[in-house]
């Protein structure tokens, strides 16, 4: 027996079990959901959002029977569990141009199950939208809550939004503002159409192009990425602060990355997504650059007593099998643990998924999940994930699918 061809055989079959099922972590992986089916839509960019109920709610950016404008302008899909491990997927809105197209991020629900979100283009003036979804007898009705101008007001937001216990919400634009860096916005409570901006960037070292979500602390303070700008051109990190003696909002930047932009470096470069907050008031996010490899970094941020912030790279991603360039963000499991993707690398090079799990000596421990084919398992997730109660994580993977990698994308699930 040729033991050597034997050895090479075993190893080929159990690389090829791992791929099937996640079990470099002993999970196990499955698509959901197999989007370019008629008009279900098509390239699912944004993360997903869980209900009460257990229903999972998203966007895809092109598809559904709302517009003629090729490939689609795009949908609000709605999965539900079907029983059996099954589940099944509703195009609960198809977007028409006139009330936005090619929605990229995530949504976010009120208390009463409304869902809002932000469109990137169309409109009357093709700078985008915000919208609400009102659940009423099984279907969902529309409403625009602002068209923006790509003047005062913003452009192009790439985002979602932020709702507050006041009912307003907040968000970020790539375009627009008063120096065409973007801005962040609001709107008050009973959602003024006119909006109000609550800072406009100015490119240099204060950032530009924000295509993060924002996050807030119990003090009303915002928090969130620029992808560009800062002192190396490399991205920002940035607090607003509600202005206690007249109307207004203060920004401060808290960091600003000094990797090589859209390059490799010892620090990040080039932040994409939110940002994350832990009881302690530490923030953690990614960069989709930077580090050794240019394959980006997951990062920490630590609040001093006089008031300035340390950085702490947690991972560099080294490109190759370890996968490289995460679009979407980190989150928390109840044990500490952070959850995240990356776009592209990994052992089937369209992506991975990946946890990163505290160690002795402040240092964090990588796990590989999932290593995309880009075949009928999906490729290129460019959203981070969602976890249950269970501990499932759901995501989505913007091409592949039964078609191969041409095709609409999938929703998918790693059950532990």
């Amino acid at each position: 027996m040729n033991f050597a061809k034997s050895a090479c055989v075993v190893v080929m079959t159990l690389f090829a079990a791992m791929y099937a099922t996640g079990s470099w972590a002993g999970d196990t992986y499955k698509v959901l959901h197999d989007f370019g089916q008629g008009y279900d839509g098509w390239a699912p960019e944004s993360g997903l959002v869980l209900d009460s109920n257990g229903n999972l709610y998203g966007t895809t950016t092109a598809g559904g029977s709302g517009c003629s404008q090729y490939p689609g302008c795009g949908i609000v899909f709605e999965m539900t569990p079907s029983g059996y491990g099954g589940w099944s997927e509703t195009a609960i809105h198809n977007f028409n141009a006139n009330d936005g197209a090619h929605p990229y991020d995530a949504l976010i629900f009120d208390s009463r199950g409304d869902l809002y979100g932000t469109t990137y283009g169309d409109g009357d003036t093709n700078q985008g939208t915000i919208f609400e979804l009102t659940p009423s007898g099984g279907a969902w009705t529309e409403l625009v809550l602002h068209t923006f101008t790509g003047a005062w007001d913003g452009g192009n937001p790439n985002g979602g939004v932020l709702l507050d216990n006041a009912g307003h919400l907040y968000g970020t634009t790539t375009a627009g503002g008063a120096n065409n860096d973007g801005v962040v916005f609001s709107l008050g409570g009973q959602f003024i159409s006119a909006g109000t901006v609550l800072h406009a960037f100015a490119g240099g070292s204060d950032g530009s192009d924000s295509t993060s979500t924002l996050i807030s602390d119990a003090s009303g303070n915002l928090y969130g990425t620029t992808y560009s700008g800062g002192s190396s051109n490399a991205g920002t990190v940035f607090k607003l602060t509600p202005n206690k003696l007249r109307p207004g909002w203060n920004e401060t930047i808290l960091y600003s990355f000094s990797g090589t932009p859209y390059g490799s470096g010892s620090d990040g470069a080039n932040p994409y997504a939110g940002l994350v907050l832990d009881a302690a008031a530490n923030l953690y996010g990614t960069t989709l650059f930077g580090g050794p490899a240019a394959g980006g970094t997951v990062f920490q941020l630590s609040p001093n007593p006089d008031g300035s912030w340390t950085e702490s790279i947690l991972y560099v991603f080294q490109g190759g099998a370890d996968g490289n360039n995460p679009y979407g963000g980190v989150v928390f499991d109840q044990a500490g643990n952070l959850y995240g993707t990356t776009v592209s690398g990994g052992p089937g090079s369209h992506g991975t998924v990946f946890k990163l799990s505290p160690a002795p000596g402040r240092s964090w421990r990588k796990t590989l999940l999932y290593g995309f084919l880009g075949r009928q398992d999906g490729g290129w997730p460019g959203a981070g994930v969602v976890l249950d109660s269970a501990g499932n994580i759901y995501g989505t993977a913007v091409m592949g699918g039964s078609g191969g990698l041409e095709n609409g994308g999938v929703v998918w699930e790693i059950a532990p």
